[in-house]
C-alpha cells in the first residue's frame, strides 16, 4: 500500500494512465502557445511509443523501458533505412517533459505527478558530425535548367520549380513553410517596392518577415501572372508529399544530381552563402536568432541585412530566367 501511495499519489485512477493520457490531460495545459511543429513532434513520439512499447502504462516507466524504446527506435527501418542517432536523440528529448511529469514532485521538478519513481535517463546516442551539404552554383544552374523538362505540376511546371529554387535559396524558409505560402503572405509593396514574404514558421510558431532579393521578386511576379489559386505552389503541400518527392527525384535525375539531395539543402545553402559574406545574417534570415538582439529588427531589417540580401550572389541561370 505504501508503494502504491508513492507511485500514484493515492489516486487509483492514475494506475493505468498512458503516455497519451499524460500528454492530453497534463502536458498540453503547461505548453505556452505551442507551434504546430511542436505538437506534431509530441504526437509522433507518442505514436512511436504506443507502437513499439505496446502502449505500456506510465507507472512502468523506468530507465530500462526508456532504453528499450531507444533500442527499438534504432532497430526499426523507415522506408528501408534506419533512423539516424540525431533523430533518435531528438525523439528522446521530446519524450523528456512527459517523463519529468511522471516523476515525483520535488524542488527540481515542481510539476511532478509522482506516477513513477525517479530514474536516470539513458545517455544520448553518439551522433556523427557531418558537414552540411550545400549546392554549388553549377548544381543550382543544372536544377534550374532541368525544370524546363518537367511536366508536373500540370500548369507552368518550369516557372513553378524555378521560383521554388530561387525563393528557397535567397529567402531560406523551411521547405514546407515555403511550399505552404499563399499570395496573402507576399507583400510586393514592402520596403518601397522591394517586397517581402511574411509567415509564421510551423516548427517554431515565430513570425518571420524576409525582404525579397530582386531576382526573387521577378520570379514571383512572373508566377503570379499564371496563378489561379491562393497558393503560390498548388499541389506542393504536405498532403501531396509522395507525389512531390517522386517528381523531385525525377528532377534530380534530369539535372544529373544524386537522388540523395534534398530540397531542404537549399536552406543550408542559403545560410552558408550569407554567413560566408555577412556573419550573423544567415541566422537572421533562417529565423534562428529571433530570440536574440537581431529580433528587434524583425519587422524592419537592419541596413546590414538589406545590404546582404542585395549582394548575395546568385547562379547565372537564376538571373537569366526571369
Amino acid at each position: 500500500m505504501m508503494i502504491a501511495l508513492k507511485l500514484y499519489n493515492g489516486d487509483p485512477d492514475n494506475a493505468d494512465l498512458t503516455l497519451r493520457d499524460l500528454y492530453e490531460t497534463h502536458l498540453l495545459e503547461e505548453l505556452d502557445s505551442p507551434s504546430v511543429g511542436t505538437l506534431s513532434e509530441y504526437q509522433t513520439v507518442i505514436n512511436d511509443w504506443e507502437r513499439l512499447m505496446q502502449n505500456s502504462a506510465v507507472r512502468h516507466l523506468s530507465r530500462k523501458t526508456v532504453k528499450n524504446f531507444q533500442r527499438h527506435l534504432a532497430n526499426e527501418l523507415i522506408r528501408g533505412n534506419p533512423r539516424s542517432p540525431a533523430t533518435i536523440n531528438k525523439k528522446l528529448r521530446t519524450l523528456g517533459p512527459l517523463i519529468r511529469l511522471a516523476w515525483p514532485k520535488d524542488s527540481h521538478n515542481p510539476g511532478g505527478l509522482g506516477l513513477c519513481e525517479y530514474f536516470k535517463l539513458p545517455k544520448p546516442l553518439t551522433e556523427e558530425n557531418k558537414v552540411p551539404f550545400v549546392y554549388s552554383g553549377k548544381q543550382m544552374n543544372a536544377l534550374y535548367k532541368a525544370a524546363a523538362e518537367m511536366d508536373w505540376p500540370r500548369r507552368f511546371p518550369a516557372t513553378t520549380w524555378r521560383t521554388i529554387f530561387v525563393m528557397h535559396y535567397t529567402c531560406g524558409p523551411r521547405t514546407f513553410d515555403l511550399l505552404s505560402l499563399k499570395w496573402s503572405n507576399v507583400d510586393f509593396e514592402y520596403g518601397r517596392g522591394r517586397g517581402a514574404i511574411s509567415f509564421i514558421a510551423a516548427k517554431t510558431g515565430k513570425r518571420q518577415r524576409i525582404p525579397l532579393k530582386n531576382v526573387a521578386r521577378r520570379h514571383l511576379l512572373k508566377l503570379r501572372e499564371h496563378s489561379r489559386t491562393d497558393y503560390l505552389f498548388p499541389g506542393f503541400q504536405k498532403s501531396n508529399h509522395r507525389h512531390l518527392y517522386a517528381n523531385w527525384k525525377k528532377l534530380l535525375t534530369l539535372a544529373g544530381l544524386p537522388t540523395t539531395c534534398h530540397l531542404e539543402d537549399f536552406r543550408k545553402t542559403c545560410n552558408t552563402a550569407y554567413e560566408e559574406r555577412f556573419p550573423g545574417v544567415g541566422e537572421w534570415i533562417l529565423g534562428h536568432s529571433l530570440s536574440r538582439v537581431n529580433a528587434k529588427n524583425y519587422v524592419n531589417p537592419t541596413r546590414m541585412v538589406l545590404r546582404a540580401i542585395r549582394k548575395l550572389p546568385v547562379p547565372t541561370e537564376f538571373k537569366q530566367g526571369a
